[in-house]
């Protein structure tokens, strides 16, 4: 999830940001052109900003055609047509197999408006990655992915090379989509090389219930305990679970020679609408209250890496 990032502070936690400040949210940040969303015309519905400046891209649920209209996507619509060796393979249903094991696979977009579709036989709680490199011809490639129901979960456009991960959120097929990028509206075919990996499970948990707990420690410990962790895909959420005690000052210090990433602050009684958002070296917050608070770490922009931080505790401050 991306969570805007906090410019005052909330009740119930009082929030100071480090002095090592990552993020400008300040009155020079350019205005975003998709709020609000100007695209409110047929099935065009997402707004996409490049150098900003909106765009409307076809919705969820539905795929550009080189004419320009957004058609609906169904395991009915696979159609046969001359192509690559692996063809027909339009449609979820005959879709081929992506193994950990196989080597990269050498396809093509041919004809204008052909699909390629994939199968992974996804363990959940794992962590995989596809790669698309564009080759001969002039193909921007665009790597679209569904869950075991047909549902579309994230894509990405290349640039030109188009890289996406997701995690698998139950045992079973999930399905890689390799299409032409509607960002480039010319009807464009070519050759692709297509690499996938697994990266084994997730280290912390998506969400507050399956965070992992951490505790505080006196601000003078002579060894203080690092946190360590990885985004391993760009829509990636670690969330951990630290006990606060009402009136206690609290301070939550990443390692700066690290990727450091965005942090949301949730309470107990409401884990969907964050009390507090930064991107900063360190936050110092002081709980008004006893209660349990969880930490949710992302990156705004979709990067991956490793961090680490600590958590201190001051008893007379």
């Amino acid at each position: 999830m991306r969570h805007p990032l906090s410019r005052f502070f909330f009740l119930p936690l009082t929030a100071v940001l480090g002095t090592g400040c990552l993020v400008n949210s300040g009155p020079n940040t350019p205005k975003n052109p998709c709020d609000p969303n100007p695209c409110t015309q047929g099935d065009k519905t997402v707004c996409v900003n490049e150098n900003n400046q909106a765009r409307c891209v076809c919705r969820e649920g539905t795929v550009q055609r080189p004419n320009g209209t957004c058609e609906p996507l169904s395991t009915l619509n696979c159609p046969e047509h001359p192509g690559d060796s692996a063809e027909p393979d339009d449609c979820l249903a005959r879709a081929g197999t992506l193994t950990k094991d196989s080597a990269s696979r050498q396809q093509s977009i041919e004809p204008v408006g052909d699909y390629d579709f994939f199968r992974v036989d996804a363990t959940s709680r794992d962590i995989y990655s596809v790669t698309v490199e564009p080759k001969q011809g002039a193909l921007l490639p665009r790597v679209d992915i569904f869950d075991p129901a047909g549902l579309w979960l994230t894509s990405q456009d290349g640039q030109p090379k188009a890289q996406v991960g997701f995690k698998a959120r139950a045992t079973g097929p999930y399905y890689v989509r390799v299409s032409h990028s509607p960002m480039d509206p010319s009807p464009a075919t070519g050759l692709y090389a297509l690499s996938f990996s697994s990266l084994g499970q997730d280290d912390h948990g998506d969400g507050s219930t399956e965070s992992t707990s951490i505790s505080a420690e006196e601000w003078n410990v002579p060894s203080p305990t690092n946190r360590y962790g990885r985004l391993e895909y760009g829509l990636d959420e670690d969330w951990f679970s630290l006990s606060v005690t009402q009136g206690t000052l609290y301070r939550i210090e990443f390692d700066t020679s690290r990727y450091v990433p965005a942090a949301a602050f949730f309470t107990r009684e409401d884990v969907k609408n964050p009390v507090h958002t930064s991107k900063n070296s360190y936050v110092e917050i002081r709980a008004q209250s006893t209660t349990t608070l969880y930490i949710d770490l992302y990156s705004p922009q979709g990067e991956t890496g490793s961090y680490a931080f600590r958590v201190f505790y001051y008893p007379n401050r």
